[in-house]
């Protein structure tokens, strides 16, 4: 391994490894996401050393989560800078319910969605996911694990690029 990664490949397989029963799921919905966002093989053989692939049910949880936030993240960016009299809401960008969805996790999503959020820089999208969290009572700990899992997620992919 390449001396300018082991910090970041420490602290990946360390926060996929620091699971317990109240995060485990939502850990693995982050890294899992993480991956599907990134599209990258290196951070993609980096989890599997320590993680399973999802179950089928849990990677389509994470597969509407990359799908949605890789509309909306860069959606409601664009819209921060810009004044347009049209559109701006999720029923403008032909989204289903999110209740017809049959997410089968929902905590889990969320984190997923935190995750992907966090990676495309859509700021908006990850404080509604982290209020949503909130909301539920998820511990800011466990917020953060994702919000670490997807940031050096992010820089491994940058770092892994051309290696794969």
């Amino acid at each position: 391994m390449l001396e300018t990664r082991v910090d970041q490949v420490t602290l990946l397989k360390t926060l996929l490894t620091n699971t317990n029963d109240s995060n485990q799921l939502s850990i693995m919905y982050a890294a899992w996401a993480s991956v599907y966002t990134t599209g990258s093989e290196y951070l993609k053989k980096l989890v599997l050393q320590v993680i399973d692939e999802p179950s089928p049910p849990h990677k389509r949880d994470i597969e509407f989560a990359v799908a949605r936030m890789g509309v909306t993240n860069p959606y409601f960016i664009a819209r921060q800078f810009v004044s347009v009299k049209a559109g701006g809401s999720l029923d403008d960008l032909n989204f289903r319910a999110f209740s017809k969805l049959n997410i089968e996790n929902e905590q889990a999503y969320h984190h997923a969605c935190v995750a992907i959020s966090l990676i495309n820089g859509g700021h908006m999208c990850l404080s509604s996911h982290v209020g949503s969290l909130q909301g539920a009572n998820e511990s800011d700990e466990n917020i953060d694990y994702s919000m670490r899992i997807a940031a050096v997620s992010h820089s491994l992919n940058i770092l892994g690029r051309g290696d794969e």
